[in-house]
């Protein structure tokens, strides 16, 4: 499996998109909806779509797509987040946050590090530099090495 896209509800998608595109190097575009963006991550297909906090994704009618409904009152909070891989350095991670007044952060999740990085304040990105990711990789791979049939499985808990 492999995630393709992901979305996020923001108060300024063409502000957000404009950082998350000097985070990943490359460029923004227009989404389907009105005041909507995407920027690609690099690999075919991989995104993150940009959304007005206000939008609300809603289940269309048997057999009928989702609908985008505008919601008079948008939460600040959410109780998800994303994370992404990227190929510059921690210190441009912190660069870009810097820039547009938002919250970065390392933060050790037991044995690899994470920048907690906040859109807007409000929405968590967890931004994985190289060294970073290989950290998180391992991780994962011992996680998952430790399932085999044979073995006592380990615990994501006692890793991650």
């Amino acid at each position: 499996m492999h995630i393709l896209h992901t979305s996020i509800p923001v108060r300024d998608p063409k502000l957000v998109a404009k950082a998350l595109a000097e985070l990943v190097d490359n460029a923004i575009y227009d989404f389907l909806h009105a005041g909507c963006y995407f920027v690609m991550l690099g690999a075919p297909g991989a995104l993150i779509e940009l959304y007005r906090k206000e939008i609300e994704l809603s289940p269309g009618e048997q057999g009928e797509p989702c609908q985008l409904m505008d919601r008079d009152t948008p939460r600040a909070l959410s109780g998800s987040h994303t994370a992404i891989r990227v190929s510059c350095d921690a210190a441009r991670v912190f660069e870009v946050a810097a820039n547009y007044g938002w919250r970065a952060e390392v933060h050790r999740r037991r044995v690899f590090r994470v920048i907690e990085f906040w859109i807007e304040n409000e929405y968590l990105l967890e931004v994985f530099p190289p060294e970073f990711a290989a950290e998180y990789l391992a991780a994962c791979e011992l996680v998952t090495a430790s399932a085999a049939p044979h073995g006592d499985p380990l615990k994501a808990t006692e890793v991650c």
